[in-house]
């Protein structure tokens, strides 16, 4: 086990950016999940921390549900819609799912009161919901022309980095490899290897994405004397990344010994496995210092996770029956960031209102733990001198166009975490809208919301970081309907 170890240290690659390490990616990657909306403040671009009375209270500012006066019950579903454009072989690809974003419930009670009824603590909220905080599917694919940066020169690396002869290799993926006459050692020095493909080569490269994230919230809110509302939550949050990324390549190999050239058709496949649970804490308050004002704050505390992670590299020879595949199973914890959120609101009279949050995290105080000394010191490290604090912002407005009828907009931006990645911005911009349709105690919301984010793709790494990497510019568009009853 010590040696899988210590080949682990030396062949594990990228996860989802091109220059991270699996850990330090999928650190991030479990980090910036964001709580749910109801479709309501879905159309108000996420700002939900000074306004409260909305079932999304449970999942953001939990001294929201201090605001409710009944009791509530909905729920959220979504139909998720992507579409990928990736530079390196200018194509698209698309793809869509079904979600429930949440659903949840608010049992309001009052406090028996003989004086006067508008002083003290007036009433008392209880509500319990499901979030869906995040979705990982994705699915693009793309080909492209190698220049002495294709599997050969992989696995030459991989299996220079084991220092042992042919015989002796531990990875059967660098032994695949070898008999599939991708590499071979220099004879002189039979522990160092060099690549025997062709310069340049065809590769497809396929991507299948899946898996999310989902938290069960319990809340507590209070309202006193209709001015000062607190609240409190508990949230069991849970995920599964699962991830298969699949380089097949096609070229010639010159025989050892020969000047005879030969095909080859392989096909190298990174699967992740990747299941976490953890726990955390919000804290919140709202005052009301006027009919038209209402000021919000909340804080949520890391979330401590425990993951199991069950990473796989196969390499198949399609020509040949020969196959090579290495487990590395690793048990680890991760704790998130503390996130601060504040909130602003103005009323205009009973005809709406516009809101606006600001929030901070600092992704530089992720911390990774596990029984590996050195893959913690390693990955911590590179968590503090690679990522950095962001401010996000929200802003909404809503207008009662009829006792019945109301319309919704919003923008909210999810700051860049990187400090420098290729110069570029990571930063999330989302443009929403929506409706809301009163009838009785029934009420239906839909929402509408459009955001785009940059990222960077190589199935693996090599160590003058000149592997094949594409850019992907993927445009997202998100339908949810929020069907809800009071009682």
């Amino acid at each position: 086990m010590k040696f899988k170890k210590i080949i682990l240290a030396a062949i594990i690659v990228i996860a989802a950016q091109s220059t991270y390490a699996q850990y330090l990616g999928d650190a991030l990657r479990f980090s910036q999940l964001q709580n749910s909306n109801t479709a309501r403040f879905e159309a108000l671009g996420g700002s939900k921390t000074a306004i409260g009375g909305d079932l999304s209270s449970l999942y953001g500012n939990p001294a929201g549900i201090g605001m409710f006066t009944k009791s509530e019950f909905s729920f959220t579903p979504s139909l998720r819609l992507r579409s990928n454009d990736i530079s390196l072989s200018n194509t698209s690809s698309t793809s869509s799912n079904i979600d429930l974003n949440n659903v949840g419930v608010v049992f309001n009670t009052k406090t028996y009161k003989t004086k006067d009824l508008d002083k003290g603590l007036i009433s008392l909220s209880f509500g319990i919901g499901y979030q869906k905080k995040g979705s990982f599917r994705n699915d693009f694919n793309y080909g492209l022309t190698t220049n002495q940066n294709g599997l050969g020169d992989l696995f030459a690396e991989t299996a220079t980095s084991e220092n042992q002869s042919q015989a002796n290799l531990g990875s059967q993926v660098n032994g695949a490899a070898y008999d599939s006459f991708l590499i071979n050692d220099r004879g002189t020095n039979t522990t160092v290897y060099d690549p025997i493909t062709s310069l340049t080569a065809d590769q497809l490269q396929l991507v299948n994405r899946t898996g999310g994230s989902s938290s069960v919230d319990f809340s507590l809110g209070a309202n006193i004397s209709n001015q000062f509302f607190l609240g409190g939550s508990i949230g069991l949050s849970s995920f599964r990344y699962s991830s298969i990324e699949k380089t097949n390549e096609v070229g010639l190999f010159r025989q050892p010994g020969t000047t005879n050239d030969f095909d080859y058709d392989v096909d190298y496949t990174r699967n992740f496995d990747t299941n976490g649970s953890g726990i955390n804490l919000k804290l919140g308050a709202i005052v009301r210092p006027s009919k038209e004002f209402r000021l919000g704050v909340s804080i949520e505390s890391p979330t401590w996770y425990s993951v199991t992670d069950n990473y796989s590299e196969t390499l198949y020879n399609n020509l040949d029956p020969i196959e090579g595949t290495d487990s590395y199973p690793f048990d680890y914890s991760l704790r998130t960031p503390l996130k601060f959120n504040g909130g602003l609101a103005y009323f205009f009279g009973s005809k709406g209102f516009i809101s606006a949050d600001i929030g901070y995290e600092d992704y530089s105080t992720i911390n990774f733990s596990s029984s590996d000394s050195q893959t913690d010191i390693t990955t911590n490290r590179n968590i503090k001198s690679q990522f950095k604090n962001v401010s996000n912002y929200n802003i909404g407005t809503e207008y009662k166009v009829t006792d019945k009828f109301l319309l919704r907009a919003g923008y909210q931006s999810l700051g860049n975490p990187y400090k420098t990645l290729n110069n570029s911005d990571y930063t999330v911009n989302s443009y929403s809208a929506g409706f809301g349709y009163r009838f009785g105690t029934y009420y239906l919301d839909m929402a509408y919301v459009n955001s785009s984010d940059f990222s960077t793709y190589s199935n693996y790494v090599l160590t003058g970081n000149n592997q094949p990497t594409t850019n992907l510019n993927t445009k997202r568009n998100n339908v949810s309907l929020t069907f809800g009853v009071r009682f």
